[in-house]
């Protein structure tokens, strides 16, 4: 956990070193993905570290953040690329995303997910420090929003556990979200309570 610790600790200082170098005063970034997860107390496993990440202006952040980190990371011989939004309109996952990895893979690849609706850069104001983590980690009801949005196995596995885990309050907010981003309907699918299915009794093997 520790190299895990440490990425976040350096990628937290290049965070508040281009938000103080350049005009994107207001950078906001926080954890996501696996192990935003975990450190909401689930067991699971992930190799990359997701984080979710906002700046004003919007249009040329992304651009403008990637090649600040390109700058300042090109001497560690740290790779670092930058995508537009899928082009595909049927892809759910129509954000920009920066990558960054280390071709020795001494560290884990950090992925920066440009936030690019509404309610994300509401999850993002309302994301709370946590105390062993260097960024600001994703609460659950927008980290399950998220998942919903992702749509594969693991995020849907995701989103049962991190269910469990929710207040009242926290469940009332998830749903408003998933309606707003018109997921209510595999909500609650994922979170309906599963029947026990009765095992007949083998009488032909009693003793």
């Amino acid at each position: 956990m520790k190299p895990i610790l440490n990425t976040l600790k350096e990628l937290k200082d290049l965070i508040n070193k281009f938000s103080a170098e350049t005009p994107y005063k207001d950078t906001v970034i926080a954890l996501i993905g696996g192990y935003a997860v975990i450190a909401h107390g689930i067991e699971r496993t992930t190799k990359d570290i997701d984080t979710l990440c906002i700046g004003s202006p919007y249009d040329s952040f992304g651009k403008d953040l990637s090649g600040f980190l390109k700058k300042h990371l090109y001497d560690k011989g740290v790779r670092v690329d930058h995508f537009q939004k899928s082009p595909d309109i049927n892809d759910p996952f129509q954000h920009e995303i920066i990558y960054i990895k280390d071709p020795k893979g001494v560290a884990p690849r950090v992925d920066i997910i440009i936030a690019r609706y509404k309610w994300e850069l509401e999850g993002l104001s309302s994301s709370e420090p946590e105390k062993k983590i260097p960024i600001k980690l994703l609460s659950k009801p927008y980290l399950i929003a998220m998942k919903l949005k992702a749509g594969g196995p693991k995020d849907d596995y995701d989103v049962i556990e991190l269910y469990e885990l929710l207040t009242d309050e926290e469940k009332e907010k998830t749903l408003k979200l998933a309606k707003l981003i018109h997921l209510d309907k595999k909500l609650l699918r994922l979170t309906k309570p599963r029947k026990i299915k009765k095992v007949k009794e083998d009488k032909d093997q009693l003793i």
